[in-house]
């Protein structure tokens, strides 16, 4: 029986659902203000007989209240609430925060030694989960083998790189996402397509969530891997 375990993996905590065939890892990075126990019901839903893993523990402590809440990278609340206030968005493209350069190069550590056990490794993540992994993506020294954008945007457009090895992936977003617009998808899909990645996003009706329609469809793209 598969049982969860919290590890350290290159200086970041992490809760781990290994089984005894080693073959493909799955890691998954949760959103702005939760932490590595979000995302963890998930690995039920998508589990198949070689799959093994990874929830990290996002990089900055963000005291929550009642529970301490982790990120990637900060935002900028004021300007949120305002974009949110009037109805409009931020531009994610052009922006780039300033903990974004130290946070990839931990998350590329991380994943490097996860990538010494398994033979296929899947990257995924969920809002500034998946925009970290769209720029890991693109790290040509990263043993990727696809990756799993969920409710993501173009960040930092002029951080990447003119070219890189395709990869498969899986995209989704919510048409009426407050908070990162369904524009910033499809420009990140336009992104991916630019660079010969092959996957297409997918557009549900919606706010900043994981339907049950994407739990599905995420399930059939993963299965791919085994």
């Amino acid at each position: 029986m598969m049982k969860a375990n919290r590890t350290n993996i290159a200086g970041i905590e992490t809760l781990t659902v290994l089984g005894e065939d080693p073959s493909v890892a799955v890691i998954m990075l949760h959103g702005y203000g939760a932490n590595m126990n979000d995302l963890f019901p998930l690995w039920e839903l998508w589990h198949e007989e070689k799959f093994n893993w990874y929830f990290p523990n996002g990089v900055l402590p963000l005291p929550m209240g009642y529970y301490e809440g982790r990120s990637w990278f900060s935002i900028d609340m004021e300007k949120l609430e305002k974009a949110m206030r009037e109805g409009t968005h931020r531009d994610m493209k052009g922006s780039v925060p300033p903990e974004l350069d130290t946070t990839l190069q931990m998350l590329e550590h991380f994943v490097s030694e996860v990538s010494k056990k398994h033979k296929t490794v899947i990257l995924g993540g969920f809002s500034q989960g998946a925009m970290c992994t769209s720029h890991l993506a693109m790290k040509e020294s990263l043993k990727l083998d696809g990756i799993v954008l969920l409710s993501g945007a173009l960040l930092a457009e002029d951080k990447f790189p003119k070219a890189a090895r395709a990869l498969p992936f899986y995209q989704s977003h919510g048409t009426q996402d407050p908070i990162l617009s369904i524009d910033g998808a499809r420009d990140l899909e336009k992104k991916l397509h630019s660079m010969n990645f092959t996957g297409k996003l997918h557009e549900f009706r919606g706010g900043h969530e994981i339907p049950a329609s994407v739990i599905h469809e995420v399930k059939i793209f993963l299965k791919q891997f085994v």
